[in-house]
C-alpha cells in the first residue's frame, strides 16, 4: 500500500489536486480525511461502516425572555410635614396663602387651604381664553385672527386692554359662569361692571381648587376642550415674557418645561395690599406638576411673589422626596 504521508505521492508527474477531475478529488480528499492524515485538520470523525457520517449540530445560543422591570414604587408623600412647614413660613409673614399641587406621574395631590376663595387677578386670563375657545368650538368656528391676536397678548404679556376685548366678546360674567359649569369650576365667579381702567373681570373670585380643575382640563383628554385648543392655551403659557415667568417656576430644575400665567394687583376692599396668584404645569425629570398657588394681603408686589415662590418650592421638595431615583 502506498504511503499517505502526502497527497502530492498519489498524483501523476506533474499534477496539482486542482488539475484532477472533481469526482476524483473528492473520492481522494474523502479518503485522506477518512485515515485522518490531514494535517491542521486536527481529529477528524470516522465514517461508520454501519451507517452515515455523525452529523454534528451546534444549538445557537437562544436568548432568554427577560420581563421589564417596573419602576420603584414612590415613597409616601409627606403631607403633614408639608403641612407643618407652610404653617412655620407663614406664621413668620403677613401673607395669607393657598395651594394645590398634584403630580400627574405619581398620582399624588395636596391641599393647603384650597377652599379659601380669593380674586384672580390675571390668573382669570386662562380662564377667559378656554371660555372663549369652548364656545366658539360648540359654534363650529376658531378664533379670528384679532382675537388670536389678543389671546397672545393677554396670556405673554398679560395685557388687560386685550383681555377686555375677549371679556367683552365672551359675554362678560355670564359667558365666563357659563363656560365654568362645563369645565367644573364649581367655586369660580365672574364679576361684571368697571374697575377704573379696566373690566372687573380682575375681581372674579375663586380657589386653588378650581384653578387646578381647570388646568386638568388643559392637559388630559375627555373634557370639553379639543385637543388643539388645550395645546393652544398651554403653548402661550409656555412662552410668556421673561418678566412674568415666576411663582410656579419655583418648582423648576434645569431644563424642566413651565407653563405659567400670573395674577398680581393691589386690591381695595383688602386694604389696597397686594394679591399675588401663579398657576401652571411644570414637566421634567419624570414629574408632571400642576400647581396653584393664591396669596392675599402682602404689602407688595415682591413680598407676594416671594411667598408664593417659596410655598411652591417646599412643596416641590417633598414630591421629589417621593421619587429620590429620578434626581
Amino acid at each position: 500500500m502506498r504511503s499517505l504521508r502526502s497527497p502530492r505521492a498519489w498524483l501523476p508527474f506533474g499534477a496539482t489536486m486542482t488539475a484532477l477531475p472533481t469526482a476524483l478529488t473528492t473520492a481522494l480528499m474523502a479518503v485522506l480525511l477518512g485515515s485522518g492524515c490531514v494535517g491542521g485538520l486536527g481529529p477528524v470523525a470516522r465514517q461508520s461502516p454501519a451507517g452515515p457520517p455523525a452529523t454534528v449540530i451546534t444549538a445557537a445560543a437562544t436568548p432568554v425572555p427577560t420581563r421589564p422591570i417596573p419602576p420603584p414604587k414612590p415613597k409616601k408623600l409627606d403631607r403633614k410635614g408639608l403641612t407643618r412647614a407652610i404653617d412655620r413660613y407663614l406664621a413668620q409673614r403677613v401673607s395669607a396663602a393657598s395651594l394645590v399641587m398634584v403630580d400627574r406621574t405619581t398620582g399624588f395631590t395636596y391641599r393647603y387651604r384650597s377652599t379659601r376663595q380669593y380674586v384672580t387677578a390675571s390668573v382669570v386670563k386662562v380662564d377667559i381664553l378656554a371660555a372663549l375657545l369652548l364656545r366658539n368650538q360648540r359654534a363650529g368656528r376658531g378664533l379670528t385672527a384679532a382675537q388670536r391676536a389678543d389671546a397672545e397678548a393677554m396670556i405673554r404679556r398679560s395685557d388687560n386692554q386685550a383681555a377686555d376685548r375677549l371679556y367683552t366678546s365672551l359675554g362678560g360674567a355670564a359667558g365666563l359662569d357659563s363656560a365654568n359649569r362645563r369645565l367644573k369650576l364649581r367655586n369660580t365667579r365672574g364679576v361684571d361692571g368697571r374697575c377704573i381702567d379696566l373690566l372687573c373681570w380682575s375681581l372674579t373670585r375663586t380657589t386653588a381648587d378650581d384653578q387646578v380643575r381647570l388646568l386638568q382640563a388643559l392637559v388630559r383628554g375627555g373634557g370639553p376642550l379639543r385637543a388643539k385648543n388645550r395645546a393652544y392655551v398651554l403653548d402661550l403659557m409656555s412662552h410668556v415674557i421673561k418678566e412674568q415667568s415666576w411663582g410656579v417656576r419655583a418648582a423648576a430644575r434645569a431644563g424642566d418645561e413651565v407653563a405659567v400665567k400670573n395674577g398680581w394687583m393691589t386690591h381695595e376692599a383688602d386694604g389696597d395690599r397686594w394679591a399675588v396668584n401663579s398657576i401652571g404645569r411644570v414637566t421634567g425629570h419624570g414629574h408632571d406638576f400642576l400647581i396653584a398657588v393664591f396669596t392675599a394681603h402682602n404689602p407688595s408686589e415682591g413680598y407676594g411673589i416671594a411667598t408664593a415662590e417659596h410655598i411652591v418650592a417646599l412643596a416641590a421638595q417633598r414630591f421629589r422626596a417621593t421619587t429620590p431615583w429620578l434626581d
